[in-house]
């Protein structure tokens, strides 16, 4: 077959798919961080094993006729009581499941983000061979003992920067004999956010109204001029131990800059050669690492956006967050 016909069959096949599962689960409420698989929610249908067990015991049940045998109606009728007893601890492994979206810890562009979704059980009953799918990625197989929990990992592909949200999920089981699958359709809410791809620069921390030469002492305090060392003080940050000087003197000593200390550093989009937004992204992404592991106190500008200076694992987030979602369009509704 054509590639090229291949891959437009496939698309509309994938089309016909969501299309389907929509109007399939177009009464089911939107799930936000957590939910409950209940009775309505449970589908289940024969494995290809199922189908052809199926159709071997239509064949034994055809011969059991013709050559009227009791013995081969008892194994059939034996046989097909066993799969419906299967069907019914199928379908019971998945009812009553709660499952709670974990938050997701963001990454930079290029990495691989890890969606883990706790898996809890309520009735008192064990839950075996749990599989959960978020598009074309599944987790490992999850067991829970009666009243505990378990975590369901699913690593996804590497994203584009910026913040995405999860597509539909769907857990399913095939315990106890493989026969059947059961399955539910998920819409667990949680935020995957990725930040751009630090990329070392031309340094752009500048203080704020500063001559020339004070912008060239900011610059140098960045690229690593010499530090003063102090005693350790409670709140400074472990990236500024000064470990040579520890295993020196016996006593906890820090780095603390003599150049610029005290004074606001500004990381400024204004300041960046070139037109590449992405690259500029990147390279502020650089600096803001940057200074935050020497713990300067520092700001962002960026256009339509000025985070004053701060300092601390806060700050931190909230101009990577910044860099993430510059540029995109936030979400309908």
């Amino acid at each position: 077959m054509n590639p090229r016909v291949r891959t437009l069959a496939v698309s509309r096949w994938q089309a016909l798919r969501e299309d389907l599962i929509r109007w399939v689960t177009r009464r089911h409420r939107a799930d936000g961080v957590q939910a409950a698989i209940t009775r309505d929610r449970v589908y289940i249908l024969p494995t290809r094993q199922g189908y052809l067990l199926l159709l071997i015991l239509l064949a034994m049940l055809l011969g059991s006729i013709n050559y009227s045998n009791n013995m081969a109606f008892l194994l059939t009728f034996l046989i097909a009581g066993i799969g419906h007893n299967a069907m019914w601890y199928t379908h019971r492994n998945l009812l009553g499941l709660r499952l709670k979206v974990l938050p997701i810890a963001p990454v930079f562009a290029g990495e691989s983000a890890t969606v883990r979704v706790r898996a809890e059980d309520d009735s008192g009953r064990d839950r075996e061979a749990l599989h959960m799918t978020i598009g074309a990625y599944q987790s490992g197989s999850a067991h829970l003992e009666a009243h505990g929990a378990s975590e369901l990992e699913i690593p996804l592909a590497p994203l584009p920067r910026g913040s995405h949200g999860l597509p539909r999920q769907r857990i399913a089981t095939r315990y106890p004999l493989g026969l059947l699958e059961a399955w539910t359709w998920l819409t667990l809410d949680s935020e995957v956010l990725v930040y751009p791809r630090p990329v070392a620069g031309t340094p752009v921390a500048l203080a704020p109204d500063a001559s020339h030469g004070e912008q060239a002492e900011v610059r140098a305090t960045l690229e690593g001029a010499p530090d003063e060392i102090r005693e350790y003080q409670p709140g400074d940050p472990p990236a500024r131990m000064a470990w040579k000087a520890v295993a020196r003197t016996g006593r906890l000593m820090v780095r603390d800059a003599s150049i610029g200390a005290g004074r606001p550093i500004w990381l400024d989009w204004e300041q960046l050669p070139g037109t590449d937004i992405e690259l500029r992204l990147s390279v502020l992404c650089h600096e803001v690492l940057e200074a935050n592991a020497a713990g300067h106190s520092y700001g962002l500008r960026i256009p339509g956006k000025s985070l004053g200076p701060g300092v601390g694992p806060e700050h931190l987030a909230n101009c990577l967050r910044a860099l993430a979602v510059f540029g995109q369009r936030p979400p309908v509704g």
